[in-house]
């Protein structure tokens, strides 16, 4: 490729490290400001909508995930990790992927029909046909999405991602408010998409305008080719389930499974999204120094499990009381949908950071074949549960991922790098102790009278936090890990709230 760099794709004036910091300070505070949105579709839509509206939208939804991620063709990163890029390569991408986009939303149109016949559901094929527009937009919006990125506009990236979901939340509040039923999912994806595409041409600062240099293309799609092969592996072991429910089971089993996958599963990917932005940095620069990568990472997942674990104990044991009180009664039937899927969450929060081992250690092929692993029993997983329905489905892949993928992972990880695996059992002792402890008490707990549900959510809370840290108390690693956050907490947050004063 040109090594010649032009100045309108790079990034402005500053440090990387100034760059990464406020790129994460920038993520951070559009989590915060997205929060009440997303909190606000997982619990109010589904007091407007039924299980079977969920159900026909998220018939469709993994065929749009599927066929923007071999739309998109990994061509977003290659973007981010070329030398220098012209804009004549520029305009040779976006034509590609704009004519790509056009080709999809065509075959998905044209395909419509067999999607009402692969669910024998007419209005799952409405949809389809419908959705067929988002491809068409993705294509228009991909390669800016990458050029913002590479300029590390970071603040802008997540002021559009805060704004389309509150677009989004807004026009399906609307619609399901006027009974559109699965419709208004339909809309409220599709006001995100199109605020998304109009904040990415306005941040970018750039129009295709001249003549594209197609040359270039095959260098671009030769590398986007292999990061397209390990997220597809992720995608098809994240939505093959939602295929096999809607094809053997029902849009309204479907639905509560989807409504239930989505409240375990949502904070803990909310909670990656932030790591990737922080950790990755972090971990890239400090790969030639194995003690302190060492360090760092193992100081991350060990606060990850002193908080996150007592919180996903509680509501897994509370799901049955919990789902109703979010949701509304007509969802009690996603409790145990959701107690299965919280126990896979369980280890999510550390095992979702170990990607970031594979990237920033530079081990693609590794990345490739864990990934391939996990697609393949993660599908085998949801056949065999497939027999019991819904709860089935979640029970087979929350216990595969517990004894099968756990363990595989954590030993596919550590055959190189700095991290080994006794790191990782050493880290987690206390807290799986504490977690085992808590799983007790607060199962106990619910056998006592309570004066409401409220009362109830919340002493389970708060002894599934005490019991757990008290239990991991009694770890030298668990009192030095408390210690840490004690620490961190002094000297880091008047550090940040100094830094935002100014």
């Amino acid at each position: 490729m040109d090594e010649r760099r032009d100045p309108i794709f790079e990034a402005g004036a500053g440090s990387m490290q100034s760059h990464a910091v406020n790129g994460a300070l920038a993520i951070g505070i559009a989590q915060l400001i997205k929060l009440p949105f997303q909190a606000a579709s997982l619990l109010l839509m589904p007091r407007l909508l039924q299980p079977i509206d969920y159900g026909i939208y998220a018939m469709v939804d993994p065929l749009i995930t599927v066929m923007a991620l071999v739309l998109n063709f990994g061509i977003s990163q290659a973007i981010i990790q070329t030398p220098a890029l012209q804009r004549t390569q520029a305009a040779a991408l976006f034509w590609a992927m704009a004519l790509s986009g056009a080709a999809a939303g065509l075959l998905m149109l044209v395909c419509s029909p067999l999607v009402a016949a692969l669910y024998n559901e007419p209005r799952a094929g409405v949809v389809a046909a419908a959705s067929s527009l988002f491809l068409v937009i993705a294509g228009l919006t991909n390669v800016h999405e990458g050029l913002l990125n590479r300029q590390m506009r970071f603040g802008w990236i997540a002021m559009i991602s805060a704004l389309g979901v509150a677009v989004g939340l807004i026009v399906g509040v609307v619609a399901a408010s006027l009974h559109a039923g699965y419709w208004a999912l339909t809309l409220g994806y599709a006001a995100t998409s199109l605020v998304t595409l109009a904040g990415v041409w306005l941040g970018a600062g750039w129009i295709p305008r001249e003549k594209p240099d197609f040359r270039a293309l095959l260098g671009f799609y030769k590398f986007g080719g292999a990061v397209m092969i390990g997220d597809g592996a992720t995608v098809i072991s994240r939505e093959a389930d939602s295929v096999l429910l809607g094809r053997y089971v029902g849009a309204a089993q479907l639905g509560y499974y989807d409504r239930g996958n989505k409240l375990a599963i949502i904070p803990v990917e909310r909670i990656n999204t932030l790591l990737q932005s922080l950790l990755l940095p972090i971990l890239s620069r400090l790969n030639e120094e194995g003690e302190r990568y060492r360090y760092a990472y193992l100081r991350v997942i060990r606060q990850l499990m002193l908080f996150t674990s007592p919180g996903i104990v509680a509501v897994g044991v509370t799901a049955p009381v919990l789902v109703p009180f979010l949701i509304g009664e007509q969802w009690a039937p996603a409790a145990p949908i959701f107690s299965w899927l919280a126990l896979a969450a369980l280890h999510r929060p550390v095992s979702l950071t170990m990607n970031l081992l594979f990237i920033s250690q530079g081990r693609a092929r590794a990345y490739l074949a864990w990934s391939a692993f996990s697609a393949l029993t993660s599908v085998a997983a949801f056949v065999i549960g497939l027999r019991w329905g819904a709860i089935g489905v979640a029970a087979a892949f929350a216990l595969t991922d517990v004894f099968v993928r756990l363990p595989a992972l954590w030993w596919w990880v550590t055959r190189a790098g700095p991290i080994r695996m006794r790191d990782l059992y050493a880290a987690a002792a206390p807290f799986a102790a504490g977690a085992a402890a808590c799983f007790a008490t607060v199962s106990a707990l619910q056998t006592l009278p309570f004066p409401n549900d409220f009362a109830q959510l919340v002493a389970s809370a708060i002894v599934a936090y005490a019991s757990a840290w008290g239990v991991a108390a009694l770890f030298g690693a668990g009192r030095k890990t408390m210690a840490d956050s004690v620490q961190l907490m002094r000297s880091e947050l008047p550090r940040l709230l100094r830094r935002r004063s100014a």
